[in-house]
């Protein structure tokens, strides 16, 4: 891909991602509007419009966990799955590389098989761009063969069912928001798809997230939302679902510490 189609992709990806979220949650993200081409580049380049907000970001001010979360799992709630299954329409991309949420255009009925999709996809990306690590290749192996299963497959199990949720996917402190005016939070950069609400929330756990990062946040969010069941997977399940994060970053940032992850 070269840098006129990463950028393309990139675009396409956030403003369909955008779209989806504002129809869903539109007091959780500025308005999408528009994007494409612009008409006197070379190369070419590409252009995203929405809402302009004067936000607060990150540090200078934390957003308030209760408003957060309540906004987080009122999208995760309320959102639903045009095909009622998990994925997206079309590969969205998670920093300027693309996550395969539309892997040959097809829908999966399971969230461990969808996660798996993810998990390939992204070793995928960092043996192409970082080349081949033997360790790596078995790691990733080892972890779809045993650990998903036991993980992912009892959140289905005694009759439970898990709701495909729109989430936004790359919520680190760099993509929320403030508004200075209103005090409203907002979340941008997004690279959406429909999956287990769980997953949302596991990149607080990564580097990236040094305010998001705090207890205070996902402790807000599990008091308001509670555990799925089994709960005592919990923390499992977000060491499973970070690790995801971790190799897909890995392939963005050339590898280094994430892909020591």
């Amino acid at each position: 891909m070269d840098n006129g189609d990463q950028g393309k992709a990139m675009l396409k990806g956030e403003y369909n991602s955008m779209c989806a979220l504002y129809k869903a949650a539109p007091t959780f993200v500025p308005e999408p509007h528009a994007y494409g081409q612009l008409n006197v580049s070379n190369p070419a380049s590409y252009f995203f419009l929405c809402s302009f907000l004067d936000m607060k970001v990150g540090t200078s001010q934390p957003p308030d966990p209760e408003q957060l979360c309540r906004k987080l799992i009122t999208l995760h709630l309320t959102s639903e799955s045009p095909t009622g299954q998990f994925g997206f329409h079309m590969n969205t991309c998670q920093g300027n590389l693309p996550q395969q949420t539309a892997w040959k255009d097809s829908w999966k009925d399971s969230w461990k098989d969808f996660f798996i999709q993810l998990l390939n996809g992204a070793m995928e990306l960092n043996r192409d761009i970082n080349g081949p690590w033997k360790d790596l290749q078995e790691c990733t192996d080892r972890l779809i063969s045993h650990v998903v299963p036991a993980l992912l497959d009892p959140l289905t199990e005694d009759g439970r069912v898990i709701k495909p949720s729109l989430i936004h996917g790359d919520l680190w402190d760099g993509n929320i928001g403030t508004d200075t005016a209103t005090g409203e939070i907002y979340a941008f950069d997004a690279c959406a798809y429909y999956a287990h609400h769980e997953m949302e929330i596991a990149i607080w756990r990564g580097d990236p997230s040094n305010v998001l990062g705090r207890e205070e946040y996902t402790n807000t969010y599990v008091q308001l939302m509670g555990k799925s069941e089994p709960v005592k997977d919990f923390e499992d399940r977000g060491r499973l679902y970070c690790a995801y994060m971790n190799l897909h970053a890995s392939a963005c940032h050339g590898g280094g510490r994430f892909r020591e992850k």
